[in-house]
């Protein structure tokens, strides 16, 4: 993939992104006006463990404005990805910049509040929580594959990888049934499996961060020490807000989402500038 393509690319995953900060914010705002809505839904907790403490009490607030942060971070880091990346051929940002768009998949997790998608929508809801299950396996295969295929014969190729991991993604997130009886404090319907699943996520992003020390050390980049810390941040600031019901996790998974990806594309960008 030549340069000019990726940064098309990035610019359309950016439009997309933007459109979906629009449906975000048109949601939250109509959610806001009808508050009693959101009290409704059934609350059960990804981890109940939360309720006994005070910093972490369930509050569906909290939880819809999760949501809305993560298409303005798609937006913003895309834009950052645009600005800072337009003349550098490097294919680490190729893959993070669609792990970075696919989060504001989450964006549809609105919509089961929105339309009361826990009441006699079956399909609807099903639909939108193999969406949001393909975009968190597709951001955990392409940071993933951001490091294994970190080579010049790689390049020409990322296209075909990126859509080969889009294929697998939807694949994994079919293989799993969902139990619509269960619509969780943080607007999704809970998969079956929901080990097997949290397991993979755990394994994958522990292998992505080792991955990029092992990578650095072998090839003498200190530069990849600080990105797999800044991959680390992020994952976590990440799986705070996608599990997010509390303004503890709100504001703790904001700050290490953002944080942790500027680290990383600071240090990747750092590392290019003196090739």
């Amino acid at each position: 993939m030549t340069i000019a393509a990726r940064n098309r690319f990035i610019r359309l995953f950016r439009f997309f992104s933007l459109a979906f900060l629009v449906v975000a914010v048109l949601s939250i705002i109509q959610l806001l006006l009808r508050h009693e809505v959101i009290t409704e839904i059934p609350l059960n907790r990804p981890f109940k463990l939360l309720d006994s403490f005070t910093t972490t009490l369930q509050s569906p607030y909290a939880a819809i404005i999760a949501i809305g942060i993560l298409p303005l971070y798609s937006v913003l880091l895309l834009s950052y990805i645009h600005f800072t990346f337009e003349k550098t051929q490097t294919v680490e940002i190729t893959f993070f910049a669609a792990a970075v768009f696919a989060v504001s998949l989450e964006t549809f997790r609105l919509f089961i509040p929105l339309f009361h998608l826990w009441i006699n929508s079956t399909f609807l809801s099903v639909t939108v929580s193999r969406i949001v299950l393909f975009s968190r396996f597709f951001v955990l295969l392409t940071l993933l594959a951001s490091v294994i295929f970190n080579t010049e014969q790689a390049v020409q190729m990322v296209g075909s990888l990126i859509f080969l991991l889009a294929f697998v993604s939807v694949s994994l997130a079919y293989a799993f049934p969902m139990n619509t009886e269960i619509i969780g404090s943080n607007f999704l319907v809970a998969q079956g499996y929901n080990s097997i699943v949290n397991y993979f996520f755990a394994i994958t992003g522990i292998l992505t961060v080792l991955s990029y020390i092992v990578l650095g050390k072998q090839r003498g980049i200190a530069e990849y020490t600080g990105a797999a810390a800044g991959i680390l941040l992020m994952l976590l600031g990440y799986v705070q807000l996608i599990f997010c019901d509390t303004w503890l996790f709100l504001v703790t998974g904001a700050i290490m989402l953002f944080f942790g990806s500027w680290l990383y594309l600071k240090r990747i960008h750092h590392y290019y500038l003196w090739q």
